[in-house]
Parts: C-alpha cells; structure tokens; sequence
C-alpha cells in the first residue's frame, strides 16, 4: 500500500488523524475534524462497548467522514500488595494533609480491548481501529479485520514500529517523547531514552514497508510540512485540539493551555503507572516525574484519586496532559484548526 493511499482508501482528503485523547474529548471533538475531511477520532478507554457504540452512532448521524476508534491493549495486571503499600507509603503525608483514608477504591476505568469491544467494533464498522500500548491478542485482531477497518498501532521506537508491522498492521503512528498523554510503550526494555518524533520518524520511514503517521510536537502548518517532507504518510495531532471548544477538559486545563507564561511539561508515571507528559503539578515536583515506587498502570490512579477529590479544586494531584508544542496555536474551533493546519499538507 502506497503511503498516500492509505488516507485515501478511508476517505480521508487530509492525511491527519486527530489525536484520540480519553477524558479530555468525546465524539464531537471527531465529528467536527471529519467534517473537513480528516480522521475523527473517539477515546474508547473509558468506555464499554454500549458507550462507544452510541458515540459512534451520533457521529455517523452527523458526518460520513472518516472514524477512528482507539483502543488500549495493556496487559491487566493483579494487585500487587507489596508495592501498593509502598506507594502508599509515598502518598502517605498527602492522605494526611487531606484527611484522607488509605483505604481508597479498586476499580479502574481503564479498559482493555477484549473480545466484547471487538463484537461491537464489527457492528461500528470505523475506518480505523487504532491500539496504544501494543496489540491485542490475534485472534481478536483477526475479527477486527473481519470489519474491514485498518488496523493501525502506536510505537515509540523502531523496534516497536517493526514487530507491528510484522503482525499485520496497515500502518504505524511514530510517537515522538514531545507528545502529550501516555507514550504508546509496549516493549520492556524501552528504557529511560525516549525518542524525539523526527528522529524515530526518519528510522521508521527508512525501515519499513507500511505507511508512517507522525506524531509528537507537531501543532502547526510549519511542523507538518517537515514531517511530511521527511516521509510521513500523515500527522496525528492531539494537544493543539484540546484548545477548540469541542474538547471537554475542565477549565483550569483549558486556562493553562491558553496561558502566556511558560508552564513547564514532563513526562511522569505518578499519575496512571505508565509515562505521559501532562503540565508539573505539585505532585510531579515532588514525588517524580517518574517514581519507581508508582503502582502498575493504571492501578496507580485509584491511589491518586482521591486525592484529587479531597484537594479541593486544586490541580496538586490532577494530570493534565500537554504535548511539548503546548504554546503553538490560539484557541479557535476544530474546524479552523484544520483550515490552518491544512496549508501544511499542500504542495509535499
């Protein structure tokens, strides 16, 4: 499959995916950017199968445009006492200052695709089904395929970027260490190097045979045009979007992002267990950015939540997220972005 086609062959006449970014956006966010004719894209790690099945059909009633529905497929991890208490331990003068109980809730809603979202994916039938955190098990990717969806997957080093192309994937979305939220790891041994998105790009255009979305610190036309210029299929973008008024953060993150000042990003565990670069809150500062004590992903949010809760409307223990080209653009409805983005696509 030629590079091009790729975002041909789903319909898409811009070959930009917008940035599926759960809790922050749900499906309007989508339908406004397939409304101009690139990828919608929906969250689907807070939602069950009935959820994202109604998110879908609301979009399909406003656009025929392009959708993408993304997946995480973590590895469900059991509890693990020992660390739990060590973590615990870590968190453990914040309970106090709050008064809050170590006894905090369990649950997480956080989901992995598993074969109930499959079925409803084949119902939903989306352009793209798109996985973070690797790939789920074959035989769930087998009946994806049954949908005719492309089937698509975060790497945040080249020999992620190979291992999904050797399962099957229709392309691959090179994610950049700039980029905001969670890093699609899935390897072990990924170590403490992230990759900057133009470097992984240019090891990943020369490596493989699929087409290569970039992603990570590309928020402008100007950005674009180098991606594409160093053989990106496309861009995925996330941050810039969560400026539109179509993206649900609350208002302090939405203050931050529209903010002059130069508020400071890094990438930090303490949160969800896993990396993701969001604004430094009182709690990155001083337990992180990346604390080895940190429960498994997302274990690790049970134990931040409540602190969240008791806090009082301060941001010390909320993440919010933001790539590294937080600053670049003003706030201004999705569809205006993509007309600004757009001038990035022509003549490459």
């Amino acid at each position: 499959m030629g590079i091009h086609s790729f975002f041909d062959d789903i319909g898409a006449t811009l070959p930009l995916i917008q940035a599926p970014m759960a809790g922050a956006q749900d499906e309007t966010l989508a339908i406004a950017v397939a409304q101009k004719g690139a990828v919608g894209s929906i969250a689907c790690a807070r939602l069950k199968p009935d959820a994202f099945v109604a998110s879908a059909r609301r979009f399909r009633e406003q656009t025929s445009g392009p959708l993408n529905l993304n997946f995480f497929c973590h590895e469900v991890v059991p509890r693990d006492p020992k660390r739990e208490e060590l973590w615990q331990d870590e968190l453990g003068k914040y309970y106090a200052e709050h008064a809050v109980t170590t006894d905090y809730p369990t649950d997480v809603t956080l989901f992995a695709l598993d074969a109930a979202m499959v079925d409803a994916i084949t119902d939903v039938k989306p352009a793209i089904v798109s996985c973070h955190f690797g790939l789920p098990a074959k035989p769930l990717m087998d009946r994806i395929r049954t949908s005719s969806a492309k089937l698509i997957a975060t790497a945040t080093t080249l020999k992620e970027a190979l291992y999904l192309e050797a399962q099957g994937c229709d392309a691959v979305i090179a994610q950049g260490f700039e980029a905001g939220g969670h890093q699609g790891v899935f390897f072990p041994d990924h170590g403490g190097h992230p990759m900057p998105t133009m470097e992984l790009l240019a090891q990943c255009v020369t490596a493989l045979k699929i087409p290569v979305v970039a992603a990570g610190g590309i928020a402008d036309a100007a950005a674009i045009r180098t991606a594409m210029q160093a053989g990106a299929a496309g861009t995925q973008i996330g941050t810039r979007f969560l400026k539109t008024p179509e993206s649900t953060i609350p208002p302090r993150h939405r203050a931050l992002l529209e903010s002059t000042q130069n508020h400071e990003t890094a990438m930090t565990n303490v949160f969800t267990g896993r990396p993701a670069r969001g604004f430094v809150t009182r709690l990155v500062r001083e337990v992180g950015p990346m604390n080895a004590n940190s429960q498994a992903f997302p274990l690790a949010i049970s134990a931040v939540a409540p602190l969240k809760a008791a806090a009082h409307g301060l941001d010390d223990f909320t993440a919010m997220w933001a790539g590294k080209s937080w600053q670049t653009g003003r706030p201004m409805p999705a569809a205006d972005v993509i007309d600004e983005l757009a001038a990035g696509f022509a003549n490459t």
